[in-house]
Order: C-alpha cells, then sequence, then structure tokens
C-alpha cells in the first residue's frame, strides 16, 4: 500500500531522474530516501544542521551522514544559528528551503523532495482554519509546488513507521516534536488526539477537503492568470474591470500579485475592500507589496513608495530630460525646471485668479505617483511659467511667442 501510493505521487509529476532530499533523521525524511533510492532515483540527501537541541543536533547530523555513506550516496550539510526571538517554526522553514535550493542549483537537480505526509497535511489544514484560511489554506500543501515535490502527501503516518521496521531502518527522534509551545505539536498531539474515536472519519473528512478545494482552486488560478495577462500593465490595473470579476477571482488575482508567502485571507480581504471602497490616494500594503488607488486605476508596487528628487535644473537652449520628458528653450531669459512643491500656486492662462497646483492635479487626474515626476517651469523668482506639456500660466504665455 505505501509503495503504490508513493508511485501513484510520482506518477503525477513530470519525469526526473535526480532529485536532492532534505533529511532530518526523522523517521518521515529516512522514509522518503529510502523509498526513492529503492525506486532507482539518483538522491542527493541534504541536512540542515540549525543547532536547536546542541549535542543532539550534531548527533542527527552525523546519523544522517552515516547513513548517506552507508548507501553510498551524496551528503551535504550546513550550520546555522537561527535568532530564537519571533516566529521560530517560520524562521526554520525559510532557511531550511533556502539551503535545500542552494544545494538543489549546485547538484542540478530537477526537483527537492520532503516528507511530508497525510498527517502533516491534516495538521496544516487545522492551523490553516485557524488563521482564518481562505480556499488556498484549504488546500494544504500540494503535490508539487514549484520546485518542491512531496511524494508522501498521501500516505499516512503509521504507514511510514511499518515500512521503516519491515525494511529495519533506524530513525532519530526530536524531542521538540512533543514541545507544545510549538502551534503544530499542539494540534497533533492535544486537538486531535482528543477526537478519540472519530479521529479517523474526522481526518478523511479533512482531506477530501483538501483535494476538493484543490480543483476548484486550480480554475480559479487559469481564470486568474488569463485576466492578470490580459489587464495589467506595468503594474497597473482598471478599477472597474476588477470588481466585475467574481470575488473568488478577484482574490485568486491578488494572491498571484503579491505571492502566497504568510498572506492570509483577511490580508487578501482588505486589498479588496480597498479596491472597492478606497478613494484616491488611500493605499494598504500586504505583504511586501502596496496597492494603490490613483482615481480609477488601480496601482500596485514592491516595499514603500520612494520618489525620486530631480534636482532644480537651469535651461538652455539645447535639449535636457526631465524623466520621460524632453525639454528645449529657445529664449533669452533665465528659467529653470524643477519639481512640484506643496503649496505651490500659478494663474493658468486665460484665468483671472490664482489655482493651487494640487488642484489642477487633482482636475488633471494626475495620480499622487506621478505628481513628484512632472516638470515645473519657473522663472528666477520662482514664478511657474508652465505646467509641464499640459497648461501655461498668464505670465508663461510669453514663450510662446
Amino acid at each position: 500500500m505505501f509503495i503504490s501510493e508513493v508511485k501513484k505521487s510520482l506518477a503525477l509529476l513530470p519525469l526526473f531522474k535526480k532529485v536532492v532530499i532534505g533529511v532530518s533523521g526523522g523517521a518521515d525524511s529516512v522514509a522518503l530516501a529510502h523509498i526513492l533510492k529503492e525506486l532507482g532515483y539518483e538522491i542527493i540527501i541534504a541536512h540542515l544542521n540549525h543547532g536547536f537541541r546542541d549535542k543532539e543536533s550534531d548527533g542527527d547530523e552525523k546519523f544522517v551522514k552515516d547513513l548517506a555513506q552507508k548507501w553510498k550516496v551524496p551528503f551535504i550539510t550546513c550550520t546555522v544559528k537561527i535568532p530564537k526571538e519571533g516566529n521560530l517554526e517560520n524562521k526554520s522553514r525559510i532557511i531550511r528551503y533556502q539551503f535545500l535550493e542552494r544545494v538543489r542549483k549546485a547538484q542540478k537537480a530537477k526537483f527537492i523532495a520532503v516528507a511530508h505526509h497525510a498527517d502533516d497535511q491534516i495538521e496544516t489544514i487545522l492551523m490553516h482554519i485557524k488563521r482564518g484560511a481562505g480556499l488556498r489554506g484549504m488546500c494544504g500543501m500540494r503535490l508539487r509546488k514549484d520546485k518542491i515535490i512531496r511524494p508522501l502527501l498521501m500516505v499516512k503516518k503509521d504507514e511510514l513507521l511499518t515500512h521503516l521496521r519491515k525494511n529495519k531502518l533506524t530513525y532519530r527522534t526530536d524531542k521538540t516534536n512533543f514541545d507544545l509551545n510549538f502551534e503544530r505539536n499542539f494540534v497533533r498531539h492535544v486537538v486531535l488526539k482528543n477526537m478519540g474515536d472519530n479521529l479517523e472519519k474526522f481526518e478523511q473528512k479533512i482531506l477530501s477537503l483538501s483535494l476538493a478545494s484543490q480543483v476548484k482552486l486550480e480554475k480559479l488560478e487559469k481564470r486568474a492568470k488569463k485576466w492578470t495577462k490580459g489587464n495589467i500593465t506595468n503594474r497597473t490595473f482598471d478599477k472597474v474591470t476588477f470588481l466585475k470579476l467574481p470575488g473568488g477571482v478577484q482574490s485568486e488575482v491578488i494572491f498571484q500579485l503579491i505571492g502566497y508567502q504568510d498572506i492570509y485571507s483577511h490580508h487578501i480581504q482588505e486589498i479588496k475592500d480597498l479596491i472597492d471602497k478606497g478613494a484616491t490616494g488611500k493605499q494598504k500594503k500586504a505583504g511586501h507589496y502596496t496597492f494603490c488607488i490613483e482615481y480609477d486605476k488601480i496601482r500596485f508596487y514592491e516595499g514603500v513608495k520612494t520618489t525620486v528628487i530631480l534636482k532644480k535644473r537651469k535651461l538652455t537652449k539645447r535639449t535636457i530630460k526631465w524623466g520621460n520628458f524632453k525639454i528645449k528653450y529657445t529664449g533669452s531669459d533665465k528659467i529653470y525646471v524643477r519639481q512640484w512643491k506643496p503649496g505651490d500656486k500659478f494663474r493658468p492662462s486665460g484665468m483671472k485668479g490664482h489655482k493651487k497646483l494640487q488642484d489642477f492635479f487633482v482636475d488633471a487626474k494626475i495620480p499622487q505617483s506621478e505628481r513628484q515626476k512632472v516638470p515645473i517651469i519657473v522663472d528666477g523668482k520662482g514664478v511657474i511659467l508652465v505646467v509641464s506639456d499640459m497648461r501655461f500660466s498668464e505670465k508663461g504665455k510669453s514663450l510662446t511667442n
């Protein structure tokens, strides 16, 4: 049963020969490495020593190294120190996958195999539900995510242990797996254990829910990718067009734009609410990206928006560049080009009174993110003569003569 389930999972993946396997020394990863070796794959064993348990961690490393030597397969290790403040589980996961990816590239392997199994999947989904999971959270882990594969995802823990016993394979036990301060351990040893006789049926329902969610999500992903490809240019898309999409597709579009790492349904809902109800200039950060309302457009950008400061420049008879503008002046008076400054006013040609430049930008629907890029032409006293190629001031009309 164990081998047939693994073969079924492998048959769903693209063909590969060489694979890096993350081996901690525990039962799950030892079983994974053994079965892939027995099935004829060229395996590279990679072990990350995070030093959480001092001498025991060093013992894990030696155990895995000895195992690799016994099997006559390549062994690669790395020792790191992870700061213990903050979310230790999350930090460990990120560093572990970074290490495995470095090994994969160096070894020119197609995939990284990790030993998550059906019990892990159930625990993961319950943790997602606790945090407020959307459809993606209900899917749990997938058989393949980019270069990561999980051949044991449909195999129960008991089956892994039976395989180890039959093949007389030893493994290490990590005592931190029983530390209830870790969320996963609490779910495993407290929440699920208290299900009693109902546990088996409950687990099957969770796994069925996961599969159904994955089918639905795959459809949403395809529709979202198609919309994104046809509707987003320079990280900008039309607000009205986006709001016509079904809610599930909207969520998936945002997920695909900002990535999936540590993003939950409430983050996505906040962005959707911003797009639906936010006024021009309002913005919201999710993950590493910020979304901003710019009239009927939505712009998103990575990190914190910064403005390129262009120094005041004297205009000469030769053409100069100002951002995306080319400016040429053939007159004899000294005039200059600079950025807009808060409080700027000018008297538009044909008008009797003055107008705040900020109000002019609003009327012209110039987004806040673009206003610092607009060239403002002034005379030696700082009086505005021209606003980009949009409007001369009353005084600036003389430049056209």
